[in-house]
């Protein structure tokens, strides 16, 4: 399956590729000879959603007609996926399977990004970089960077990265990126952290715990070049614990949106949701439970 979304994130386009041609969509046979598969690169488009707030929304899936909303949870089930913005694509297939597909906060960063990649840059760091797509996207919109760090604490985070970025200037470290990276600058770095704080946070999984925000946020300016920028992704679920102190670095929204708050270890725990009301949580309606506030901020390093 492809997803592609529009530049602007409001279509999205759904399409059916390779052997799904044939074990879903029905074209099995040409010319009275059977067909078990395609080339990847063949496609149907399937639907279209405007819009979209999720990469797999089932709520809006399920209120389409029968056929068209059995044959997308078809699609969806479906190994190789393949993820496209602005002409930039990652594919997630069973070897990725403990990582992340990217989603509608990854594809709001690289619109983010857009707008301040045109600047001079040498030197880059994605912390966390999980698929690999923002890496990809930052290296293919900027081609006058000389060399980017591609990190993750998950080796196989950055194996999906590794089998998605075929570029020289890429670095791909494996561990603790702030660990990795420690007396050395740069001039863009780039971190979609866990953003939903929880009592007695164990900072080990890609949604839970600020540790790494907080700390990038605060201290970033460590790790960047004069007029060195860093972009992260701060959700309101975190945003007045993350602000109690003013950032040193100058700093400003470059892109938000709302989207649902849809991972089943929090939605099915009790304890963890009454602890995200007070922090923010808003109520939804019929379609998702919850909601938060996505904002990729800008922070730029003005120190000498």
């Amino acid at each position: 399956m492809i997803i592609k979304v529009s530049k602007d994130l409001k279509r999205q386009d759904i399409y059916a590729n390779g052997g799904e041609l044939a074990s879903i969509m029905g074209k099995d046979r040409v010319k009275g000879k059977r067909i078990l598969d395609y080339l990847p690169e063949k496609k149907m488009p399937v639907h279209s959603f405007k819009n979209p707030i999720l990469m797999t929304d089932n709520a809006r899936i399920s209120k389409l007609k029968p056929t068209l909303r059995d044959t997308l949870f078809s699609l969806y089930s479906m190994r190789p996926r393949i993820i496209e913005y602005d002409g930039i694509s990652v594919f997630w297939d069973h070897s990725h399977m403990s990582v992340w597909c990217p989603s509608i906060d990854t594809l709001l960063f690289a619109k983010a990004l857009r707008s301040i990649l045109k600047r001079k840059i040498k030197y880059a760091i994605e912390i966390g970089c999980g698929s690999g797509f923002l890496s990809k996207f930052v290296l293919a919109k900027n081609k006058n960077i000389r060399s980017m760090i591609v990190n993750d604490l998950n080796p196989y985070a950055l194996k999906c990265a590794v089998d998605n970025i075929k570029d020289k200037r890429a670095e791909f470290i494996v561990g603790d990126g702030i660990e990795k990276i420690r007396g050395k600058k740069f001039d863009l770095m780039i971190c979609n952290p866990p953003y939903v704080p929880r009592k007695e946070s164990i900072d080990d999984n890609p949604y839970e715990g600020i540790g790494l925000l907080d700390y990038l946020v605060h201290e970033g300016q460590k790790y960047l070049n004069k007029n060195g920028i860093m972009v992260i992704n701060i959700s309101s679920l975190c945003w007045k614990m993350i602000m109690k102190k003013k950032p040193k670095m100058r700093m400003h929204v470059l892109q938000k949106m709302h989207v649902p708050l849809k991972v089943n270890n929090i939605l099915n725990n009790p304890a963890w949701l009454r602890y995200l009301k007070k922090c923010g949580l808003k109520k939804g309606n019929s379609s998702y439970d919850y909601w938060q506030e996505l904002n990729i901020v800008l922070l730029e390093n003005n120190s000498c």
